[in-house]
């Protein structure tokens, strides 16, 4: 029978292949965002577009009544199942292993998410971005490290403070919302992007504690408890969650590269996941002043690295004209496609 730190190991691997999926999900997703975007903007002159002195879209908003549009889009329906896949390998991998091990390990899928999107632009990754996404894969590498070592799960689940903490993170959405009306550019972006993560994060805070409370109490896994009083708390707090941070995920993508966006989600989500875990979840019982510290240090590291990947990347810094004309010509490349595989009878 397989060890307890066996299965921490099968919890990893699943979590390394769930970042893959985030990873291909992200770029899709942005791109279908962005075009969806462009589409919804005035076509009476192309400078009504773009602020005279932002050097950035102006209306880089993605509106309610475009929904349909983008979710009709294959390259956003094509990230949603990615999501999903991954989303149900996280899960798995919840349940395995402490938060604090599984949810920072997300943030390899930064340097997959940077070559991907770096292959469909036709271009090299950026020199400049090199620097930026190690950091945060180092920092966030030596994070799990401490927190594997340190971690502990008896203290049964708190609902009291998990009802707080939730209420703390829908303000800091809602606030967000109305703040970034006026953001532009890799501001906006990295804003919404932010906010989005602590709704994310507060869904895996959720998962691990559902978990715990199904394990409460028996050797095994009583499924009864998901429609009890707390069960059904959890549930319904981690719908919230989810739809309030995948909103602003996507206004981020709307504003900003997909790169920019899941090395904030992979950066803050394991940072509010981790610090409720500890504090919460009982897995920070036997962490040390020097585990402590430690963790900090990589944590400031990492946020420093995904700030200056939001200010340093090519399309934080690229003309918008430039960014209109990179979109129309993939999408151009992807009409021609279509119209290949129907006359070959393809498809």
């Amino acid at each position: 029978m397989m060890g307890s730190s066996g299965w921490i190991v099968v919890a990893i691997v699943l979590a390394v292949i769930d970042a893959i999926c985030f990873a291909a999900a992200a770029v899709y997703q942005q791109r279908a965002v962005r075009r969806t975007v462009l589409s919804d903007l005035p076509t009476t002159g192309a400078d009504q577009r773009f602020g005279s002195s932002t050097g950035h879209i102006r209306q880089h908003r993605l509106s309610l009544r475009r929904i349909p549009t983008l979710v009709s889009k294959p390259g956003w329906l094509g990230g949603a199942a990615l999501m999903v896949l991954g989303g149900s390998l996280h899960v798995i991998a919840l349940w395995l292993a402490p938060v604090s091990v599984i949810q920072p390990i997300g943030v390899l899928g930064v340097p997959i998410a940077v070559l991907l999107a770096a292959k469909l632009a036709h271009r090299r990754p950026s020199r400049r971005s090199v620097l930026p996404i190690l950091l945060c894969v180092v920092s966030i590498g030596a994070f799990v490290g401490i927190a594997a070592e340190q971690v502990s799960t008896d203290r049964p689940v708190p609902m009291t403070g998990l009802l707080i903490t939730e209420a703390v993170v829908l303000l800091v959405i809602g606030s967000t919302i109305l703040i970034t009306r006026r953001m532009h550019g890799w501001i906006r972006c990295l804003s919404n992007a932010v906010a989005g993560a602590l709704g994310v994060g507060m869904v895996a805070v959720l998962m691990r504690a559902l978990g715990q409370h199904l394990q409460a109490g028996s050797g095994g896994i009583d499924l009864g408890r998901l429609f009890d009083p707390a069960g059904s708390a959890m549930i319904g707090l981690m719908i919230l969650s989810g739809a309030a941070g995948g909103w602003l995920v996507q206004q981020a993508y709307a504003s900003g590269p997909a790169e920019v966006v899941l090395a904030s989600l992979t950066v803050v989500d394991p940072m509010i996941a981790v610090v409720i875990g500890l504090l919460l979840l009982g897995e920070g019982a036997t962490l040390t002043a020097g585990a402590t510290i430690g963790m900090i240090i990589c944590g400031l590291a990492a946020v420093g690295g995904v700030i200056a990947l939001a200010r340093t990347h090519p399309d934080a810094e690229a003309s918008p004209r430039r960014q209109e004309l990179d979109i129309a010509v993939h999408e151009t490349a992807e009409e021609s496609d279509r119209l290949v595989r129907a006359g070959a009878g393809i498809g």
